[in-house]
């Protein structure tokens, strides 16, 4: 499958608000998330709205995105409260981190930099919030060893998954959600999209067909097993209920033609007992 990307043309920050950060907060965020959110702030390029209150972060996830949708901006950019992004000082960065990266990756604007990539959907590098965790995207167990020995590098990696800490996404990956999957859509919702809610997907879809072929008097019982046999071996690899929501957004991404990315360059601390990875004091 060809990657989905959207055109970023060179004034595209200039034009007037496009892109919604964000915040589905539930707790006291880290003071450093929201020094280096403050920091970044240009509050004539971007839109911001904050959703908190609600225990079940998927709710919120779902909520700040339809907002995206009865909008007219065109990216929304989820950063959790506990992160800490890097934003053009890397001396403040490296330091609230412990990272020590080179400048040339501390220096960067989180939010600018993922909008240069023109990807539908791609998100920054961090790892989890404990020690010796990964990085959160698909394939980052097995790259752990080579980015805490190397360090970042210009790199756009196509993944099957990228944590939501740091996501950029357009807003026709919700979109073409809505039209592959409808009964996740706004208008099956009560007005609010269920885009990472996990749902055995699949399955309903096969359903739909099932009911649909049985109304029009087409259907034998072996159709009936071979459809809803195909669908619940599919609904076991993109959608098992125990997978996370970050998880199931992406899946459900692909499925509907866009390609999640990681930005290997642009990394991002994880802020909990301590900011996570913890390779603090060296320099890569």
């Amino acid at each position: 499958m060809e990657p989905r990307t959207v055109p970023v043309p060179s004034d595209l920050l200039s034009e007037g608000r496009k892109v919604l950060i964000a915040l589905p907060w539930y707790r006291a965020a880290s003071p450093l998330t929201t020094f280096s959110l403050l920091a970044m702030m240009d509050r004539s390029k971007y839109a911001i709205t904050l959703n908190f209150g609600d225990a079940f972060i998927t709710h919120a996830r779902n909520k700040i995105a339809t907002q995206l949708l009865n909008s007219p901006l065109e990216w929304m950019w989820t950063a959790d409260d506990d992160m800490i992004f890097p934003w053009g000082d890397p001396k403040w960065f490296n330091t609230h981190t412990g990272l020590n990266l080179p400048d040339k990756f501390a220096g960067l604007h989180a939010l600018d930099r993922l909008l240069s990539h023109g990807k539908t959907l791609v998100g920054v590098t961090y790892f989890g919030r404990a020690p010796g965790r990964p990085p959160v995207f698909g394939g980052g167990l097995e790259m752990n060893h080579e980015l805490l020995k190397k360090g970042p590098r210009d790199e756009v990696r196509p993944v099957k998954w990228v944590g939501t800490g740091g996501m950029l996404t357009h807003r026709s990956v919700f979109l073409d959600i809505e039209k592959t999957f409808p009964h996740l859509s706004r208008a099956e919702n009560h007005g609010v999209g269920q885009y990472y809610t996990s749902s055995e997907h699949d399955l309903h879809v096969a359903i739909d067909e099932v009911l649909r072929l049985c109304e029009n008097g087409n259907i034998t019982a072996a159709d009936v097993v071979h459809i809803l046999s195909r669908a619940k071996h599919k609904a076991k690899i993109h959608s098992g209920l125990g997978m996370g929501e970050d998880v199931q957004m992406c899946v459900r991404a692909t499925q509907a033609g866009h390609q999640p990315h990681v930005d290997l360059g642009c990394w991002a601390g994880h802020v909990g007992g301590a900011v996570y990875p913890l390779n603090s004091h060296r320099a890569f």
